[in-house]
């Protein structure tokens, strides 16, 4: 008699993220903390913290200009391995799109960690960029690089990292 065992593994986007099965030796480690970005749309609702809070479902806004961003101050230095961005899921998809993210111990020496060139193509669409070996920092940024009217929003920041 044959007998098998299956797992599944169901997400929701309303909680918050800290660990998963994928990334077992590394935590989210934006979760909750600082985040500001380069200007905020009027009415103060869409303001930069929305973006490291654990919901999938609202999001930050900034204004329209050139090369707007996100940047989450983690508190302390970690190795950073991975950065998801997550769109989006009721509109505007188009406003994500090439992507540099940095990572650095000083805001004024900020190192690429990998770019997203293009522009997301479905609302709620992750973007998953892997750093290098060894990337270390304090600041993870999140900057739209090409154009020259670009609005940035975001619905939620994951930085995949340890101490």
């Amino acid at each position: 008699m044959f007998s098998s065992l299956l797992f599944v593994l169901v997400l929701s986007f309303d909680f918050e993220i800290k660990n998963t099965l994928g990334h077992n030796v590394f935590e989210n480690v934006a979760y909750g903390k600082y985040a500001s970005q380069s200007t905020e749309l009027v009415g103060g609702q869409f303001v930069a913290s929305k973006a490291v809070n654990g919901v999938f479902n609202d999001f930050t806004h900034t204004d329209l200009e050139k090369n707007p961003w996100i940047r989450i101050d983690l508190g302390r230095n970690y190795t950073v391995h991975e950065v998801e961005v997550f769109g989006r899921k009721d509109c505007c998809v188009e406003r994500l799109h090439d992507l540099d993210i940095k990572v650095g111990n000083d805001l004024h020496e900020m190192h690429l960690c990998g770019h997203f060139s293009g522009s997301c193509t479905r609302a709620g669409e992750r973007i998953t960029v892997f750093c290098p070996f060894n990337t270390a920092g304090r600041y993870v940024e999140i900057r739209i690089v090409e154009g020259w009217n670009n609005i940035l929003s975001v619905a939620e920041v994951l930085v995949w990292g340890h101490f």
